[in-house]
């Protein structure tokens, strides 16, 4: 956050660790993660289905213009399945809009359940096991870590004109 700088505080400097701003937009960044809870435990996870999660969301009704996700992954435990990504904006109004979407897209229970049998198709022995989605959040990342990962990610924008 900046704050304009008033008569009284004029002659005052910035503090000498403050980063000078950088040319262009800054990149917005959230880290998001979605659990699963597996029983009775995982024989394979065909990993590349449940990555695919993140890139399904932009097809749904609702979601934000002006975000992109990128950096997917999936971690996985005797009991768990977890997928990670990030969002990226250049506006931060666009990254909040999707953080409140994405909170309430998660609460409906049609969509709940395409996602717990899209996991669990990805599982062998499918029969027999039950997955639950357990949870959803933004992960809460220490800001050297936002700015390293938005210093990797181009925007969408960038890259087109870039292969022109």
């Amino acid at each position: 956050m900046r704050f304009r700088r008033n008569k009284k505080n004029a002659n005052y400097p910035s503090p000498p660790n403050r980063q000078s701003e950088a040319p262009g937009p800054y990149l917005q960044a959230h880290k998001y993660s979605i659990q699963f809870d597996i029983s009775p435990e995982i024989s394979y996870l065909n990993e590349s289905l449940p990555q695919l999660l993140p890139e399904f969301l932009p097809l749904f009704e609702g979601y934000p213009e002006g975000v992109w996700i990128s950096q997917q992954a999936v971690e996985e435990g005797l009991d768990f399945c977890q997928v990670t990504f990030w969002v990226f904006a250049e506006e931060p109004d666009a990254i909040k809009v999707f953080s409140n979407w994405f909170q309430a897209f998660f609460r409906d229970e049609q969509v709940i359940d395409l996602l717990e049998r899209f996991v669990k198709y990805a599982l062998d022995d499918s029969d027999e096991i039950e997955v639950s989605l357990l949870d959803w959040a933004r992960v809460h990342m220490t800001e050297e870590e936002v700015r390293q990962i938005a210093e990797r990610e181009r925007p969408p924008s960038k890259l087109a004109e870039k292969r022109r």
